[in-house]
């Protein structure tokens, strides 16, 4: 199975979901997005697949409409299941048959209380005899990647014990003790003998993992531990993992082309790449400001910090790195719709010079740096052998500077190896624009006063 793709039709609030996935592309797919979007529809409408009375034992049966309905297609539509609403059974039916290929390969978990998990406690108990009999023979494997992570993400030794019992092709885990005695997997804490299961499934090699809430009985350091290690075994195994979450820490630590921001607007859900600090303003917000400047990144903000920092400034602002230039005015524009910050008078978009000229962007809420980008000034001050900053290729590479110089490693090199302080590359990029800045600082105190 090398891709999978679901649209969902007039089910509950939702005119049409539609996602694909390319299942040869391994790795994390992060969905976020705020209560009542979807996301949980999504998790359901893939386990129908494979559970087809998904909706009927999760879902109240007025959710329907006559023409509600879920298509999936498998491999670019080499296999194609429709689910259409039947009024006898009052839920979404098939007349055919899944391949048991397909079932195999997909797994979803959903939270409280439908997850899977949930359910498997009574069938761990009927197989204690066994585990036990295990156990006091001795007849047991030691987990030792298992037990790695389990004692990474918490950091902890206490899984050193932890053995992995087979029971008719099962696996079971426990810890032993003394005497001969054990905790069973399912005596854990709930998130322990969650990432267990979640192991399990991995080492099954199923090509679609799909976890709603994955934040779910984690604490923030094990959420961060605990993504990090399944960024890294998505790729051993080959398989696409799928999760929703709520949780800013683990946000945080998702790569770029991981997060995926979730909406709806009308009844249409989307799903779109954006930054973590782009999210973070739209879930979370921030509040008892009285002025908000959106810039593209970090090194914006502490620029405008820089420059601002011997002022008296009477109101509460702060500074916002957003991400691209595009998402910086993305956000802004949504926030004057839906006043995420605040009114439109009290937010406004500084971006860096070498937008300046790009369409759509002389308003009066768009502000621009009075230089291309700090970085990039900083480059041609330094080819234009200002004697700011003067290196040879040798010495380039004393620094461990790798391949061509461009303007991010040059800046980085001064800042990593303490060669220039950034208060000194502001100030030294500030006094040969003297003008230019002052203008751009005057701007400022106007609008934050």
């Amino acid at each position: 199975m090398n891709s999978f793709s679901i649209t969902i039709e007039n089910i509950q609030h939702i005119k049409k979901l539609k996602l694909k996935l390319d299942l040869t592309n391994s790795g994390l797919m992060v969905i976020i997005g705020k209560n009542g979007v979807g996301k949980t529809m999504l998790f359901k409408g893939i386990q129908n697949l494979v559970t087809s009375n998904t909706f009927a034992t999760t879902s109240n049966k007025y959710i329907y409409k006559e023409n509600s309905k879920i298509l999936y297609k498998i491999n670019s539509g080499e296999y194609e299941y429709l689910f259409t609403y039947n009024e006898k059974v009052e839920t979404l039916d098939y007349k055919g048959e899944i391949e048991q290929s397909i079932i195999d390969s997909i797994f979803v978990e959903l939270p409280i209380p439908f997850g899977k998990r949930f359910k498997q406690f009574q069938k761990i108990g009927e197989v204690d005899r066994d585990i036990r009999t295990s156990i006091v023979s001795k007849q047991y494997n030691t987990p030792q990647a298992l037990i790695e992570l389990l004692n990474y993400i918490y950091d902890t030794e206490r899984f050193n014990n932890l053995k992995e019992i087979t029971v008719k092709r099962e696996k079971y885990y426990a810890v032993t003790l003394e005497n001969d005695y054990y905790i069973r997997e399912d005596y854990l804490s709930s998130g322990e003998y969650f990432i267990i299961n979640i192991y399990k499934l991995i080492q099954e090699k199923r090509k679609l993992i799909a976890i709603d809430e994955i934040d779910i009985s984690l604490d923030a350091m094990a959420q961060v531990r605990f993504v990090k290690k399944l960024r890294e075994l998505s790729i051993e195994y080959q398989v696409k993992l799928l999760f929703s979450t709520h949780s800013l820490a683990l946000i945080k630590t998702l790569e770029q082309d991981e997060l995926f921001y979730m909406d709806l607007n009308d009844g249409i859900c989307t799903f779109e790449k954006k930054s973590f600090n782009y999210i973070k303003s739209l879930l979370y917000g921030f509040q008892d400001y009285d002025k908000y400047i959106l810039v593209e990144d970090e090194m914006t903000q502490k620029y405008i910090e820089y420059i601002l920092s011997s002022e008296d400034i009477f109101l509460k602002y702060i500074v916002i790195p957003i991400g691209g230039a595009g998402q910086v005015i993305a956000l802004m524009d949504r926030s004057h719709n839906l006043k995420i910050f605040d009114s439109e008078d009290n937010v406004i978009s500084v971006l860096d010079g070498d937008q300046c000229n790009k369409s759509g962007y002389q308003r009066d809420d768009i502000k621009f740096l009075p230089f291309m980008s700090i970085e990039k000034d900083l480059f041609n001050y330094y080819n234009d052998k200002s004697g700011f900053i003067d290196f040879d290729e040798h010495e380039l590479r004393e620094n461990n500077v790798q391949g061509d110089i461009n303007p991010k490693k040059l800046y980085s090199m001064l800042i990593r190896e303490q060669i220039k302080s950034q208060h000194e590359i502001f100030k030294f990029l500030s006094d040969k624009k003297l003008d230019e800045v002052a203008t751009f600082k005057d701007m400022l105190l106007t609008f934050l006063n």
